[in-house]
């Protein structure tokens, strides 16, 4: 394990050298939000609660391009598939990840590589990248990562963990890849962290809110959750605007078009939410969700039960609070999830 100090006269510098042969995401003001986007090292924050938007955008793009095709008589292979974005992946740093995001990235990680499938464009860019987290100081009202398994300063899905202080950056690898790529960084000093992170953490989450008891929704059969009398008046609140899935670091539902011209076109993988009626209509008409109540149990009973059965307990809901800021109907998951348990 590497740990290193950047004072914070070198944080520009430090920055700089992210950015070197690589592509460097990090917190930036984008139209007013803060987002983890591409970054000029001079506007990087490292102080702030969370972004607008989780990353998993940078493996995982709301509109993403998977291949072209062409029909062509005139060409000697007349019909003609050619795959996109796999080829010449430049290494992408995310700085500044808070970890409830990266133990999100992780849950999709699962998604998109597993036993059974592997998404190429997903590992493509997911196994190029370095993931430098930064640790929660102070976590918001509407974060609850303990309860789920996670802490403020937790490092699963992380190469590095960084941590504020003094206006600086200590910093601690937690994979060989990480500790790798700190060697020769500029503007780090060699230094121990460990007692600081230690101290800082246990006052981190002294500071979050009470735990949410699930025990009951782990050990209860899915059909008594199932048939739970709530749904139907949380149902009655929610406006299936989709804005919940679209901001969740652990929602991976998507849909394939083909944008198709007279010679040829390009196929799309755009994200897609359970919150439509469309998302899960068949192609006989049927519709299996045919309520918000079926469409609304869906998505936390899948947050909540289906993905911890299937991920070996991890739960799909990694308590960054997102939903529960961002719902314009004030639907908290901590409410739902207490109903659960009950």
């Amino acid at each position: 394990m590497a740990e290193y100090i950047v004072k914070e006269s070198a944080l520009k510098d430090f920055f700089k050298s992210l950015t070197e042969g690589r592509k460097l995401l990090a917190p930036v003001e984008v139209d007013g939000k803060l987002q983890m986007a591409e970054a000029d090292p001079e506007n990087i924050s490292i102080n702030y609660t969370n972004t607008h938007m989780s990353p998993k955008s940078a493996f995982f793009p709301q509109t993403e391009r998977l291949m072209a095709f062409h029909n062509d008589a005139e060409k000697s292979d007349p019909f003609v598939y050619k795959p996109l974005g796999l080829d010449n992946v430049d290494q992408t740093v995310l700085f500044g990840i808070r970890p409830c995001d990266a133990r999100g990235l992780v849950v999709d990680n699962l998604v998109f590589q597993n036993n059974r499938f592997t998404d190429p464009y997903w590992k493509t860019k997911y196994e190029s990248s370095i993931k430098i987290g930064l640790a929660c100081h102070n976590p918001c009202p509407q974060c609850f990562c303990t309860s789920v398994g996670g802490s403020p300063f937790g490092e699963e899905g992380l190469d590095v963990l960084a941590v504020v202080k003094d206006g600086g950056l200590a910093l601690k690898s937690v994979t060989a890849e990480g500790e790798e790529f700190l060697k020769g960084l500029k503007g780090t000093e060699s230094g121990d962290t460990s007692a600081t992170m230690d101290e800082l953490k246990k006052a981190a989450e002294a500071k979050m809110p009470a735990a949410i008891d699930q025990t009951q929704v782990e050990a209860r059969e899915i059909m008594d959750i199932y048939n739970q009398p709530h749904w139907q008046e949380t149902a009655d609140r929610c406006l299936n605007c989709g804005v919940c899935t679209f901001v969740c670091p652990t929602c991976h539902c998507f849909d394939i078009q083909d944008e198709t011209s007279a010679k040829g076109g390009v196929r799309m993988r755009n994200w897609d939410t359970c919150m439509s009626w469309l998302y899960s209509m068949h192609g006989t008409g049927h519709n299996p969700r045919p309520t918000k109540t079926e469409r609304v149990r869906q998505r936390f009973m899948h947050k909540l039960k289906y993905i911890p059965m299937k991920q070996n307990g991890n739960c799909g809901c990694i308590g960054c609070g997102r939903c529960v800021t961002m719902c314009p109907v004030n639907i908290d998951i901590r409410e739902v999830a207490r109903q659960m348990n009950q």
